[in-house]
């Protein structure tokens, strides 16, 4: 993708799920037959780097499009609406031990962060500094997440979590990544209300508040449009 507006275009079309299928293989296993495939995550999709890819999943885990493309409609959907379904999230990402079990605590730990990540994003990156509300948000609760630091016999090191949901431990640390790398202002929510769609800016400028401008962009102009004629604005 390049860096224009146009062809950085972050919204998943009308058919598209939160991860596509690109593959199914067909295996017999005790006669019977077995379907495996293999998946895109949305980061990958839409060539998100790969140093904030579990971020990005994550915040887009919640999916409150409602807009009608293409004559359907959009229904909101929530990836990790149970503890079963964040265990298998992160276990399809490698960020969980197989054998691991989450509660329904770690559920409620989880979403209070996907949301609080939501909803400084949902600021204008201008209003984020300003804003303490949100930030003892996110402190409450990156508080289950913490993370050490760990070197190893040949003195690699790396950062590693002591909670079953060590995962959601690497969004933090990507979401450090993006403040130190002075990127975090490219991380924004779609300003079209009919989307809430967290998209990574690549445009040179970054300037952008659609997650396309093609879709959300064009749909937010007629819709502004259509109000200035209802009320008879003419322009002069």
């Amino acid at each position: 993708m390049g860096l224009n507006d146009n062809a950085s275009n972050d919204a998943p079309g009308a058919n598209n799920k939160h991860e596509q299928i690109l593959f199914t293989g067909v295996i017999e296993v005790n006669q019977q037959k077995c379907y495996a495939s293999v998946t895109m995550h949305l980061s990958e999709k839409f060539s998100v780097p790969d140093d904030i890819a579990l971020l990005y999943d994550f915040v887009n885990s919640l999916d409150l499009r409602r807009y009608v493309e293409g004559g359907q409609v959009h229904v909101p959907d929530d990836e990790l609406d149970s503890a079963a379904k964040l265990q298998a999230w992160l276990r399809n990402r490698g960020a969980i031990a197989k054998k691991a079990t989450l509660s329904a605590q770690d559920l409620g730990r989880a979403l209070a962060l996907r949301d609080a990540l939501r909803s400084f994003l949902q600021l204008a990156p201008a209003e984020r500094a300003a804003d303490a509300a949100i930030a003892a948000q996110i402190n409450a609760a990156a508080a289950h997440f913490p993370m050490t630091l760990a070197m190893g016999k040949a003195g690699a090191i790396t950062l590693q979590s002591g909670s079953l949901t060590g995962g959601l431990s690497r969004v933090l640390a990507e979401f450090y990544q993006l403040s130190v790398t002075d990127r975090l202002d490219r991380m924004k929510m779609c300003a079209s209300d009919e989307c809430s769609w967290i998209f990574y800016d690549r445009s040179k400028p970054g300037n952008r508040r659609w997650c396309s401008s093609t879709l959300c962009g064009n749909r937010e102009k007629i819709r502004v449009y259509r109000n200035r004629q209802k009320q008879g604005y003419t322009g002069d």
